[in-house]
């Protein structure tokens, strides 16, 4: 028992250490054997708890998800209307990914799907968040969902199931939006802040502008129909 403890301590002083240094440095700057000596440990130990400092570095990364999640699950919670849920969610992952564009980045698109569902796995499971009971389903389904399109459309397909887009239109706004997203915060990995800030506010009106375009689309269907 007390070498199983031992170890998860070292895992966790691993991923903490990560963290801290991911806060000052880039994901590229990152050496194992310094890594290892913030954590006291040897550089060998890392490989018992992590397959490559590549996974170390994305499982460190989660705990930059922590506050965007929580706010997150908060707006799932409080909000009634689908497409205000939506463009909120939307501004709080501009908020959160343009702070910092290359962990963003790196986690949701320099990951396939199945890897970043096991790296979220094993942060949460050392450090789990502790959301209040009544947080909806909405939030464990959303950030337990490693393919980003698809998490998107969860709240799309909703949107599709009130009439609201239709479901073809639901599935290309999800796939234009997280393109647009992908390619900005690509574009200012390096970038200083006030390149950043206006990237967000780039994304945020790309997205609300794909979006109208989809209910406006609907409203003008469903309008036709009634005509004929």
């Amino acid at each position: 028992m007390s070498t199983y403890k031992n170890g998860l301590q070292t895992k966790k002083q691993l991923i903490e250490r990560t963290y801290d240094a991911l806060l000052s440095n880039r994901i590229s700057d990152l050496k194992i054997r310094e890594l290892a000596k913030q954590a006291g440990c040897a550089a060998s130990s890392v490989y018992q708890h992590f397959s490559s400092l590549e996974n170390l570095i994305a499982v460190a990364s989660i705990k930059f998800l922590d506050e965007y999640t929580l706010a997150y699950s908060k707006m799932l919670n409080e909000s009634t209307d689908i497409v205000k849920s939506y463009l909120d969610g939307w501004k709080l992952f501009c908020k959160f990914a343009f702070h910092r564009p290359d962990i963003f980045h790196h986690l949701f698109w320099g990951l396939d799907a199945a890897d970043l569902e096991e790296v979220m796995t094993q942060y949460y499971s050392i450090f789990p968040l502790n959301p209040p009971k009544i947080y909806s389903i909405q939030y464990y389904l959303t950030f337990l969902t490693g393919d980003v399109v698809e998490r998107d459309f969860m709240l799309m397909r909703t949107m599709a199931s009130q009439g609201l887009v239709t479901v073809e239109d639901a599935r290309y706004v999800s796939i234009a939006v997280t393109s647009i997203a992908r390619n900005l915060l690509a574009d200012c990995r390096n970038a200083g802040e006030k390149e950043r800030e206006k990237a967000s506010e780039q994304c945020m009106e790309l997205v609300r502008h794909t979006l109208n375009l989809a209910l406006n689309n609907c409203h003008y269907q469903n309008s036709s129909s009634q005509k004929k």
